[in-house]
């Protein structure tokens, strides 16, 4: 298993996003799963580098049935969840 990292920024967009309970968190909870699970190669299929910098390279994955995306960042076995929200 991965570690997740939940970020303050993540926590903070997915309260406007993808509250509690809604059709869109269970979606953002299904992403969750694949993130932290050590079956799933990172980047996962079809993600797309949203930014580089020298120092890291943050990731973003559409969350199915929904017009968002979730970006992360990784270090394995860390992966670090940074926001969740609207697909540009």
């Amino acid at each position: 298993m991965r570690i997740l990292e939940l970020k303050e920024g993540f926590v903070r967009t997915r309260r406007v996003h993808a509250p509690h309970s809604s059709l869109a968190d269970k979606a953002v909870r299904g992403v969750l799963i694949q993130l932290a699970s050590e079956r799933s190669t990172l980047p996962l299929p079809g993600d797309e580098e949203a930014l580089r910098t020298p120092c890291t390279v943050i990731w973003a994955h559409k969350v199915p049935g929904t017009n968002l995306v979730v970006t992360y960042a990784f270090e394995l076995p860390t992966v670090e969840i940074l926001t969740v929200r609207p697909a540009w």
